[in-house]
């Protein structure tokens, strides 16, 4: 099975389809940009599946300096596990 390391954003848009962090980081009109982005990003990557456990830790990067590889940013930060089904 092929992995994926995802950024915090990446993981809120895959689990919950979740965007409104980015409000705090994007105007208005970068916003709109950046949904379009990134679920095109994650499209191709589907179908995906959680491979990280919150309780031990296991399959999370609590810092990471590796690109996300759904969204390709190449900002430091978290990164989860992600395994495509």
């Amino acid at each position: 099975m092929e992995s994926f390391w995802l950024c915090e954003e990446c993981l809120q848009a895959v689990a919950h389809d979740d965007f409104s962090a980015l409000s705090l980081y994007y105007s208005e009109a970068e916003i709109e940009q950046r949904i379009a982005h990134l679920r095109t990003e994650l499209q191709a990557l589907m179908p995906l599946s959680a491979d990280f456990d919150l309780q031990n830790g296991a399959g999370i990067e609590s810092f990471s300096t590796r690109a996300c590889e759904g969204c390709q940013s190449p900002l430091h930060g978290a990164r989860h596990r992600f395994t495509r089904l």
